[in-house]
């Protein structure tokens, strides 16, 4: 089975997500002793989790994946960081030794470090390594449409082998200086905005520097143009990083298990899975909303609410222990309340005012 057949079979097995379990999930919540709604989002999340583990809603294992891949248009001087940070970002993460390690950790969360595409690799004789980073998209496609392919079937391969061992709980995350560009990039390609509308400042550059990102996007972005299909359009000025995530997406959607998004990145990678497959979305949860001005732009878009709002940019997988911890706290919360018969109240006390 060649690369686009394999894709083909998987998007073909992503259902919906069960509306039967999400009505039940939701009369649920409607019958303990509080006002009808008063746990917001807290419900909402209670509600698809039970619709993804009817019998029981086991999150206690959970996994962050952190796709490196660095980016050939960092060439054009679109980043304040050399491009040997990714790796030594990398690592560190690897050793502990980084916000999303730290907070993970706090958490009660893994951590899985995939090189799919950084420069130096990290790993020896490493199956996952596609390319020692992207092409310079501003010169040429950044990758083939085959590697593209692979880079999906990277994480779509990766995230099943830890379902097998019992992992319930997923979270997407990336390290890879300049993948706000590529972000940027296939944001304004797919909803066909401009570039200046959503490209930010990245991990920090100046005004100067942002207006010369801006303006290597805009060109990347109308000189790969048209675009065949949404894996033609990321081939030509996306990331692996992204691509890696939407095989998370993809494998998490079809075992109908819960997947929260951290920041921009991973959001264009669910952007882009969407687009392959909407019910995808029904699996996933945002966990902040980044700083970054495409996140907004995408996240109104697909329809999303993110759970936090906490002004981080730092990537990595930052916000997904942090929803983690929410999640828990939620199902933990909704599944030990009393109902209304159990603390002795009368539902019929309270208006509905959702």
């Amino acid at each position: 089975m060649d690369r686009q057949d394999e894709l083909n079979q998987i998007l073909k097995n992503i259902v919906p997500i069960d509306a039967k379990a999400l009505e039940e999930g939701k009369n649920y919540c409607d019958r303990l002793a509080k006002p009808l709604g008063a746990l917001g989002k807290m419900e909402k999340m209670y509600a698809r989790l039970h619709a993804m583990f009817p019998d029981n809603i086991q999150l206690t294992k959970k996994m962050v994946m952190i796709y490196v891949a660095d980016n050939g248009v960092c060439d054009e001087g679109i980043s304040s960081n050399p491009i040997e940070t990714t790796f030594i970002v990398a690592n560190n993460i690897r050793n502990g030794k980084a916000g999303v390690a730290n907070i993970a950790e706090y958490a009660g969360s893994d951590i899985c470090v995939i090189d799919i595409g950084c420069k130096s690799p990290i790993y020896p004789d490493n199956p996952d390594h596609i390319l020692n980073g992207t092409r310079n998209m501003l010169k040429e496609p950044a990758m083939t449409r085959q590697e593209a392919l692979e880079a999906i079937l990277v994480g779509y391969r990766r995230t099943v082998e830890l379902i097998n061992q019992g992992y319930t709980l997923f979270g997407t995350g990336e390290m890879g200086v300049g993948n706000t560009t590529t972000s940027a990039s296939v944001i304004a390609a797919t909803l066909g905005l401009p570039a200046q509308e959503v490209t930010g400042y990245g991990a920090g550059v100046t005004e100067k520097m942002k207006a010369h990102k801006t303006a290597v996007i805009q060109e990347a972005v109308t000189n790969h143009a048209p675009y065949s299909d949404m894996i033609d359009l990321v081939s030509k000025v996306g990331g692996l990083d992204m691509l890696g995530m939407v095989g998370t997406y993809l494998a998490c959607a079809q075992h109908q298990l819960p997947c929260v998004i951290d920041g921009l990145i991973s959001l264009t990678g669910l952007l882009i899975a969407s687009q392959l497959k909407k019910e995808v979305l029904d699996y996933c949860f945002p966990s902040h909303c980044s700083t970054e001005p495409g996140y907004r732009i995408v996240s109104d878009y697909l329809g999303l609410s993110p759970m936090l709002q906490m002004d981080m940019r730092l990537g990595e997988g930052s916000g997904c222990p942090l929803a983690f911890f929410l999640m828990e706290s939620s199902v933990y919360t909704i599944e030990h309340m009393p109902t209304f018969e159990e603390g002795k109240l009368d539902r019929d006390d309270y208006v509905d005012i959702r």
